[in-house]
């Protein structure tokens, strides 16, 4: 399981970039934020630096959630690149020196979805991860309880052409972030969890599918893996729009001795069933609550989610569930 303890406490809130629904992603206001409104635990995304310092951003390239394109002093480093298939322009993280990243400012992803969040912009700087892991400690502390971290590999192929190894990044970092409590190790590159199980790590790993895995994928995870990640729909599909019956993959996936986390629960119409919607305006609050109780009581062991006090909401109106 993606802690051994997980699935006999009950399923876990996970703040997904921290309480990016209330603050811009990544920064220690949104983790701290999500750790305080009822979340287990953080999601976050980790790159590394030209340096090799491993931070917390989701986007390899930096102008959409930074104020990167406002820095004079670093326009010599705009270019273009193929980035898993996509090309891009603008400024890479690991294109940059800590030196140089920790100047930045963080700015929100959605500015029109999310102005109050936007209002914190220029607030807060980029995040690494050694003191994330600080943060998560003080307020596990605060807590009176062990609160855990779910990191993301990103682009593992990309950085390898690039001259990371991610692997070798990981192994590098002090025994107590990398062997910490409550950790797990999640991607969408099933190459790297396999790399990293056959070094012998003793932290989980979560595959990552973009797409709902079938029988066949989840026996393959079974051999390296402890969890598998899925979009809510892989769980709780739609019917023309509204939320139909409950899906059979959390057993599937039990069969196969895996937890499910499910990603990513938000709280705007916009990313709700046309159930669950209130009102007309798109970027409005609809019942997000509902669905995340609809997800817990379809067996998820996690739910990755943009506002984890809502998501908290959700799981207290399950019988027999408790916060791990």
């Amino acid at each position: 399981m993606t802690e051994p303890s997980m699935t006999r406490t009950g399923p876990l809130v996970i703040g997904h970039r921290g309480a990016s629904g209330h603050r811009p992603e990544h920064t220690a206001a949104a983790y701290r934020l999500a750790l305080r409104l009822g979340a287990d635990s953080v999601e976050l995304d980790l790159l590394p630096t030209r340096d090799g310092v491993l931070v917390c951003r989701h986007d390899l390239e930096l102008s959409r959630t930074t104020d990167v394109a406002r820095r004079p002093e670093l326009a010599h480093l705009r270019r273009t690149l193929e980035v898993d298939g996509e090309e891009l322009t603008g400024w890479f993280v690991h294109d940059l020196t800590w030196a140089q990243l920790s100047t930045l400012r963080c700015t929100e992803r959605w500015p029109r979805k999310r102005p109050f969040s936007a209002s914190y912009d220029g607030r807060y700087p980029v995040l690494p991860f050694a003191k994330l892991c600080d943060l998560v400690d003080r307020e596990s502390e605060r807590a009176g309880r062990r609160l855990g971290v779910h990191a993301e590999l990103k682009h593992p192929d990309f950085l390898e052409s690039s001259g990371f190894c991610v692997p070798e990044l990981l192994d590098a970092l002090p025994a107590e972030q990398r062997e910490r409590p409550r950790l797990s190790w999640m991607s969408f590159d099933d190459t790297v969890l396999r790399r990293m199980a056959a070094r012998g790590t003793r932290r989980p790993l979560v595959q990552l599918y973009a797409k709902t895995p079938k029988g066949r994928h989840l026996g393959d995870a079974a051999t390296y893996a402890q969890a598998v990640g899925v979009r809510r729909k892989a769980v709780l599909p739609r019917e023309n729009g509204r939320v139909g019956r409950s899906s059979d993959l959390v057993a599937k996936a039990a069969r196969r001795g895996l937890d499910v986390l499910v990603w990513t629960h938000r709280a705007e119409n916009t990313h709700l069933p046309r159930s669950l919607r209130v009102g007309t305006s798109e970027f409005g609050h609809g019942l997000a609550a509902e669905e995340a109780r609809l997800l817990f009581e379809a067996g998820v062991s996690g739910l990755i989610s943009d506002v984890p006090d809502v998501a908290a909401l959700g799981r207290s109106k399950v019988a027999g569930t408790r916060a791990g």
